[in-house]
């Protein structure tokens, strides 16, 4: 046989018989991923489903609200529906995450639920009732925002229904069963988007308050149906509340509440800081920006939620689940950033012109903001998931600090763009304070401990 036979035969063999893998169809590839990933992608799914319904049809609620009411209107409005976020998240007190990592591992879970939920609406109530006694010593336009005594109820009932909100959207992570959350935004920025037109006719001021009516009206429907939908179908709606569980917990809960409060309390107050050293006016662009701009950081935060609820206290599931988070966030997102980057003057345009006039660099910036928080979330997932809150809570705060300070001096030297880019510097160097203990952790070897492999002990 010649030598150009021989090679003609050896071609014709099947690839298995020369021992070559045969190259995997995109198909199989992705069916396996899903099989080895399906807790993860499957929640976390649901909550960045729930972020893309909640942004489009939020970019929906202020692009309308931008023509039913003034830009002075939409920048008060939008001022004290941040604020109420944020107070709504204090008034979680760190149940929401407490359920996500206790949830998997209890049989009895109606109890502590129900004992969450009523220890959440009680306090949000009194720290929004706080707040409207406290506000107007901080400035003034705060005074107008809940000096009216209609209003004043609103923006109260508000902070209080939110909150409840958020603590039962987080159980529904942590029994797995992250549709519920899904089907109850959905409702939610349904109604508020429906309820806007008829708050614009009816409550037309210079302090939006039909726009804070709107969303707390929204909210209060979306819990609504969701227990008549249970009433219907022949379900238990209450549960017995178990206090001793919840106050067994309660050390915990203290942990993870200051986690919570130095990862997003910072992050939501920037459209109120802007309003103060900026002014309303340049904060209704701004916020829209910072809308926009936030949806993309769903992923990171909703991949790493749920990593923290599928390896909670389970270092060897952690490690594989962490890699394949890092990728997905970064393999998603970065293109989002571009995307934003060279789009913000046709996205922002959508509100209106003045919009994409003041607000396109503040879009860039707040884009670009991206990056480094990618590795924040994660290294929070990674501290919750192996028991070193307190250490992660300790270097939040840290860097939340650093990020009120640098946009409030930016805004301050250097207007709107002063702003952004102090929230760009203060999140860039966050990033760089985390990346080496995610990167290492994501690294470790078989065997080798996580908390050691992040340097922040057990």
């Amino acid at each position: 046989m010649t030598d150009f036979q021989l090679e003609r035969e050896i071609a014709q063999l099947p690839r298995e018989a020369l021992g070559a893998p045969r190259p995997e169809r995109p198909g199989n590839f992705a069916a396996r991923t899903w099989r080895a990933n399906r807790d993860i992608l499957g929640n976390a799914g649901s909550l960045f489903a729930t972020s893309i319904m909640t942004s489009a049809l939020g970019f929906t609620f202020w692009a309308l609200a931008a023509r039913l009411f003034s830009p002075h209107a939409v920048g008060f409005g939008s001022a004290a529906i941040a604020a109420m976020s944020v107070l709504s998240t204090i008034g979680t007190f760190g149940l929401n995450t407490l359920l996500i990592g206790e949830l998997p591992n209890r049989k009895s879970k109606g109890g502590l639920i129900w004992a969450a939920l009523l220890a959440t609406g009680a306090g949000s109530l009194v720290l929004g009732l706080a707040f409207a006694l406290l506000a107007p010593l901080v400035s003034r336009n705060f005074a107008d925002i809940t000096g009216d005594p209609e209003q004043l109820v609103v923006v109260v009932t508000g902070i209080a229904v939110v909150s409840v909100m958020m603590v039962f959207d987080d159980a529904t992570i942590g029994l797995m069963r992250g549709q519920l959350q899904l089907w109850r935004n959905f409702i939610f920025v349904l109604a508020k988007l429906l309820l806007l037109p008829v708050a614009a006719w009816g409550l037309q001021d210079k302090f939006g308050a039909g726009i804070v009516f709107s969303w707390t009206a929204g909210a209060a429907i979306s819990l609504g149906v969701l227990a008549i939908q249970r009433v219907v179908a022949r379900q238990p709606v209450f549960r017995r509340p178990d206090w001793g569980v919840l106050r067994g917990l309660g050390g915990l809960t203290l942990t993870h509440n200051w986690l919570n409060l130095a990862l997003v309390i910072p992050w939501m107050l920037l459209p109120v800081l802007v309003t103060i050293t900026v002014g309303p006016d340049a904060n209704a662009a701004y916020y829209a920006a910072w809308m926009v701009a936030s949806f993309l950081r769903i992923i990171p935060q909703s991949l790493s939620t749920v990593l923290f609820a599928v390896a909670s206290g389970d270092e060897e599931a952690l490690l594989p689940k962490l890699r394949f988070s890092l990728r997905t966030s970064t393999l998603l997102g970065v293109p989002g950033v571009v995307v934003l980057c060279l789009g913000a003057p046709l996205i922002l345009g959508l509100f209106g012109a003045s919009y994409a006039r003041t607000g396109v660099i503040s879009l860039i910036l707040l884009s670009l903001s991206y990056l480094p928080s990618i590795t924040k979330y994660h290294y929070i997932a990674v501290c919750r998931a192996t028991g070193n809150i307190r250490r992660a809570a300790v270097v939040l705060t840290g860097t939340g600090f650093l990020l009120v300070v640098a946009a409030v001096c930016g805004g301050k030297l250097g207007g709107l763009t002063g702003f952004g880019l102090g929230v760009l510097a203060a999140c860039v160097i966050e990033g760089i304070i985390t990346s080496p203990r995610v990167i290492s952790a994501a690294m470790r070897r078989p065997g080798q401990d996580v908390a050691r492999s992040l340097d922040i002990g057990c």
